[in-house]
């Protein structure tokens, strides 16, 4: 499998788990599993933002590294990774949040939050925009990632 069809891949896998974890059951387990269905969407959305990344990395023929290191301080100048540098520079953009989910995902707390409401029963949560649920960040990402890629693909054609 190529590196743009392992992307396309892992991206479509995070959203079935998505799909799976925002199936609403009411028995006993029903709060684990929405929680790993997020935390596995999550670990996927790594996987394909190292896979993105490591799309413009073979063009550009840089050498072995992190995703993290690559987008941090790229070995060379490449204008799609600049786009994915901008992009996390803004505190709201959907790649700034997804980073910050990618890093509490590895802390020993994880990702995925209980949420208040729904343990005590109350169908009443309210929530800030900032704050929206790790599965509607995800779903957000995921959106915009499959939408960006297209352009970052045709910018990284070589010639």
């Amino acid at each position: 499998m190529s590196q743009r069809g392992r992307t396309n891949q892992l991206l479509y896998q995070a959203e079935l788990l998505l799909e799976q974890a925002a199936v609403a059951t009411r028995d006993e387990h029903a709060v684990a599993r929405r929680m790993a269905g997020e935390e596995g969407a999550l670990a996927l959305m790594e996987l394909a933002l190292a896979s993105l990344i490591e799309e413009c990395a073979a063009s550009a023929r840089w050498p072995e590294g992190s995703w993290r290191e690559r987008l941090a301080t790229p070995p060379t100048p490449v204008a799609e990774i600049e786009q994915l540098r901008s992009l996390q520079a803004q505190p709201d953009s959907w790649l700034s949040q997804l980073v910050a989910d990618i890093t509490r995902l590895h802390e020993e707390g994880g990702a995925a939050r209980r949420e208040e409401g729904q343990a005590r029963g109350d169908s009443l949560i309210i929530a800030a925009a900032a704050n929206a649920p790790l599965a509607e960040r995800l779903a957000t990402a995921v959106s915009a990632m499959k939408a960006l890629l297209s352009h970052l693909r045709e910018s990284n054609v070589e010639w």
